[in-house]
């Protein structure tokens, strides 16, 4: 079909709007249309010097002369090289040529038939306004079929006598016959403009998907690297933190065996625990067939997390509030890691004796807070000097804001990729608070509840009290 051609790549989809609504033509395109006109001259010398001959045994004298006919065959057939550039123009050229040479009595038909009906049939097809081409098209027809009458009535009629039936069977059927072919030529045209369009627009859709595609597998690489990143540094900086303490604690104590030897029992469980939890995530790396592996520490796995931070020397107190009810793994692991996390910044950084890690089970969300008793300075964040408060700075609250260590990125993270709130700074009274809110749905629990123990607020005299509304870090503790 005229104008599409596979071996051509699509249109890039940013090339902007043009005046057609096919592709743009190629270098390709106007070597095909050369080479067409070049077959069309070949053709044409062919049945020139066929009709020639006959004509010659007829009546040679009104024909014109071998080099004039071969000059109206070129021009002819040459505009044709440029029929999808100038597809208007090449029609309205080649149609006054085909008219001119018949009325000088040019031998041949064929060849001049089929120039016309790829003239029209490009006009249709490739015009960049396709009424235009249509009204030209349709003028350009009738004109051809006046010319035709004419032409039959006088080779068929003369001397004013009645054309007997055969003579007028004869011109109805070549009057059909051309009407058909000219009629065809501008339906044929219109139906491959259509069809290319189609083409085009697919091509350009095709560039637009494939191109959200690589969009698409880019940011999946890109998040599935940051959730590795994110359960590395859980794994690790928590289980590697705990085997510093505990080697630290070794060192010091070497003189005690007894309490070496605790030590370097908790440094050897923690690392065998490590590598429990590398395997895990190497063989979910490592899955081709969609399995998942062993499911990652969830809730369940809070109460073995706090007691292997208070073996450590860290007081932790844990209270529940609400009624507790199964929650979401992806929630459960996102609250225990939020935990993980703070307990580990706790250990390292928050020179604390004290943690308070409270969950409370809300409506229609989950909540955990975390608070420590460090005995640094809220929003200290140069280092103590001589005559001023000796307490050490906490690097939780001399980094940046919006969380740029790694750990406190890793929270907010997890926490956006459910929705939820996440809270964290420097308590008013020294210490830190992280607290966290997910959605999990209807859970259980309503929002006056209130779980009172004999947990004891770090640096307070009164029962802990935990309540559905969403405190802020001002009102969550003691003023």
């Amino acid at each position: 079909m005229v104008g599409v051609d596979s071996s051509i790549a699509p249109c890039p989809a940013d090339a902007g709007p043009t005046r057609d609504d096919r592709r743009p033509l190629t270098r390709r395109d106007a070597r095909v249309d050369a080479w067409i006109a070049v077959l069309a001259l070949a053709l044409g010398l062919t049945t020139l010097g066929l009709s020639a001959v006959i004509v010659a045994a007829d009546d040679a004298a009104a024909s014109p002369s071998g080099v004039e006919s071969v000059l109206w065959l070129v021009a002819l057939c040459a505009p044709v090289a440029f029929r999808r550039r100038l597809p208007v123009t090449v029609l309205v050229v080649v149609s006054l040529v085909f008219l001119a040479a018949q009325l000088r009595g040019y031998p041949d038909t064929l060849t001049p038939s089929i120039v016309e009906f790829v003239a029209i049939f490009t006009a249709n097809a490739w015009a960049a306004r396709r009424g235009v081409a249509l009204v030209v098209s349709v003028v350009v027809t009738a004109v051809m079929f006046v010319w035709l009458g004419v032409w039959l009535r006088s080779v068929s009629v003369s001397d004013g006598t009645v054309p007997d039936p055969v003579t007028l069977a004869s011109i109805a059927y070549t009057l059909a016959y051309n009407g058909i072919v000219l009629v065809t030529a501008i339906a044929f045209g219109r139906a491959a403009r259509l069809s290319a369009s189609r083409l085009h627009a697919l091509e350009r859709a095709g560039v637009g998907l494939r191109a959200a595609q690589e969009l698409v597998a880019d940011r999946a690489i890109n998040e599935e690297r940051t959730r590795l990143a994110r359960e590395l540094h859980d794994v690790v900086a928590h289980h590697v933190a705990v085997i510093g303490i505990q080697a630290g604690a070794a060192r010091r104590t070497l003189d005690r065996p007894d309490v070496a030897r605790g030590a370097l029992s908790a440094v050897e469980s923690t690392a065998r625990t490590t590598i429990d939890e590398l395997d895990r995530l190497l063989s979910v790396l490592r899955s081709s067939d969609g399995e998942s592996g062993p499911a990652p520490a969830g809730l369940d796995a809070l109460p073995e997390l706090l007691a292997a931070t208070r073996a450590l020397g860290l007081d932790v107190r844990f209270t529940v509030g609400g009624e507790g009810r199964d929650v979401p793994e992806s929630i459960g692991v996102t609250l225990f890691r939020i935990t993980q996390e703070a307990l580990t910044n706790t250990l390292k950084h928050g020179n604390a004796s004290v943690a308070d890690v409270r969950l409370c089970y809300h409506d229609r969300t989950v909540e955990v807070v975390i608070l420590d008793d460090g005995r640094s300075r809220a929003g200290q964040s140069t280092p103590p000097t001589a005559g001023s408060d000796d307490r050490p700075v906490d690097p939780r609250v001399t980094a940046p804001s919006g969380g740029a260590g790694r750990g406190q990125r890793g929270m907010r993270e997890r926490v956006d990729l459910h929705g939820g709130e996440l809270e964290f700074g420097p308590r008013p009274r020294g210490g830190y608070r992280v607290r966290a809110v997910l959605p999990v749905g209807a859970c259980g629990g309503s929002p006056s509840d209130t779980v009172e123990s004999d947990t004891v607020e770090p640096g307070a005299g009164r029962p802990i009290d935990v309540r559905a509304s969403s405190p802020t870090p001002e009102t969550s503790e003691e003023s």
